[in-house]
């Protein structure tokens, strides 16, 4: 029986040598498989943390610079599109100047006040600013600032294995630097009244026109600040400057017009050469200063006065102002230059009155040494003694300043400070911000020999010296340089 048993017992032996090589060979094999599995996932976790944190933060900073850039109120001075260590300097929406550059030696993208900067982000290997005019082209070279629509930027950021490019456009929403000081004439020629010969020339470089109601001109210091107005007598009362256009700031009581009609403002009776019919002086509703020319007559009232234009005559510019108090539609208005005969040479404008007091203008350059009759004459409809028709400022004017640029004045009888005769500043501002200005030096140009100090380029450096030159005698007010 035990015999019989114990063929049925299992026999067990120890691991050979090679077995147990074997099996710590196999043990070894798996583990090593499963470090190199955990090890690679761990690194490609880094990896991925490391991309998404480079990209995260590359990513905050052009949105930061699309953010301020679009906000700005002036680009000043941008870098290259071939530069990879780019650069912009703009005014930002307070008026401070601040710049956004690329440092390369430590690789950061800084931003803050020229001077004063600090790190945006960093791992950044190259920052390009490519600028684009309206029509979508890209400036090169010394870029225009006020040329400019839109920006391209382009960074590349690498950490690690990490590399690559981020981008954003920044669309300007105004012209930048759409308007500047074009021409100055700081020491006009003459020993007396200074003040009231000088002038500030203005050009509008955008495609639109721009309302200078809220404007401001200071020289010297900002404490010097006046306020812009339309020029209520030798003006047409707006404060637009036209698309493309020039305005000429003087000061209040300026004596660079020359107006060739007497009493045109109905102020005083000792001078008096106007011929009337069916007209008074009035003290109701004056345009500018206390009185004007009223009628209330049914039909045709009329006022003539006879002009002689001198035959040195630069521009010279007829104008007048109406309003009426009936019924627009039963009144009439017309204006026209005749010879002494009384027979119409031109008509100036000829439509209804207006509600409101209103300036219209014409051109009498090609009379230039000739005696003219200006003629004004007016038609009512129906009589009431209350429907009035009145007329004042009436102008003719030679001057320097182009018939058709608008005209400014300051509220006080110099601009800012004075414009010095040797070295100043003149800022424009829109109110709130500085547009443009310009601190000019007497060996610019312009120094007491009749001549203005007269921009080269509108599109180029304002305060740079080589852009600037004498211009003619008397200057170019109103016109291209």
């Amino acid at each position: 029986m035990l015999k019989e048993a114990k063929k049925y017992v299992r026999r067990y032996r120890a691991f050979t040598l090679v077995e147990v090589i074997l099996v710590i060979g196999m043990i070894a094999l798996i583990t090593g498989v499963l470090v190199g599995m955990v090890q690679n996932s761990y690194e490609d976790f880094k990896f991925g943390s490391n991309r998404s944190t480079l990209l995260q933060d590359g990513q905050a900073a052009i949105e930061q610079m699309i953010r301020i850039l679009r906000q700005a109120l002036a680009f000043n001075v941008v870098s290259q599109s071939t530069d990879q260590v780019g650069y912009i300097t703009f005014t930002n929406v307070d008026g401070v100047t601040e710049e956004f550059r690329l440092n390369i030696l430590n690789r950061e993208l800084e931003y803050g006040q020229p001077g004063s900067l600090s790190a945006l982000t960093g791992s950044v290997d190259s920052l390009v600013f490519t600028c684009y005019d309206i029509d979508g082209n890209v400036l090169t070279g010394s870029v225009p600032a006020n040329s400019i629509q839109s920006v391209q930027i382009e960074a590349t950021l690498s950490g690690g294995n990490n590399s690559f490019t981020l981008s954003g456009r920044v669309f300007v929403p105004k012209d930048f630097q759409y308007l500047v000081i074009n021409e100055i004439m700081y020491n006009p020629p003459g020993s007396s009244g200074e003040n009231a010969r000088e002038w500030v020339e203005l050009y509008n470089l955008s495609n639109s026109a721009i309302d200078l109601s809220s404007w401001e001109i200071w020289t010297g210091n900002p404490s010097t600040t006046d306020q812009l107005e339309a020029n209520p007598q030798y003006g047409n009362g707006s404060t637009e400057i036209a698309a493309n256009g020039y305005a000429v700031i003087t000061t209040n009581n300026t004596t660079i017009y020359n107006e060739l009609v007497t009493n045109g403002g109905f102020e005083s009776y000792s001078t008096y050469p106007w011929q009337l019919n069916n007209w008074w002086i009035s003290w109701w509703y004056a345009h500018f200063g206390s009185r004007c020319l009223a009628s209330n007559a049914y039909g045709q009232s009329w006022a003539y006065q006879n002009i002689s234009i001198p035959s040195s005559v630069d521009n010279c510019t007829f104008s007048f102002w109406e309003i009426t108090t009936a019924s627009v539609a039963q009144t009439q208005v017309t204006a026209t230059i005749r010879n002494l005969s009384n027979q119409v040479l031109e008509t100036g404008y000829s439509g209804q009155m207006h509600s409101d007091w209103t300036c219209h203008t014409m051109d009498l350059a090609s009379y230039a040494g000739q005696t003219v009759r200006i003629y004004i004459e007016t038609n009512k409809s129906s009589w009431s003694w209350w429907d009035l028709l009145m007329l004042d400022d009436v102008s003719v004017v030679n001057t320097f300043v182009d018939t058709i640029a608008a005209k400014f004045i300051v509220d006080d009888s110099r601009i800012g400070n004075g414009l010095s005769n040797n070295s100043d500043t003149v800022a424009i501002t829109d109110g709130s911000a500085t547009v443009d200005s310009v601190s000019y030096d007497d060996a610019w140009g312009g120094d007491g020999d009749g001549t203005s100090l007269s921009r080269i380029d509108p599109q180029g450096p304002s305060n740079d010296e080589d852009n600037w030159t004498s211009g003619p005698v008397n200057g170019t007010p109103g016109s291209a340089n």
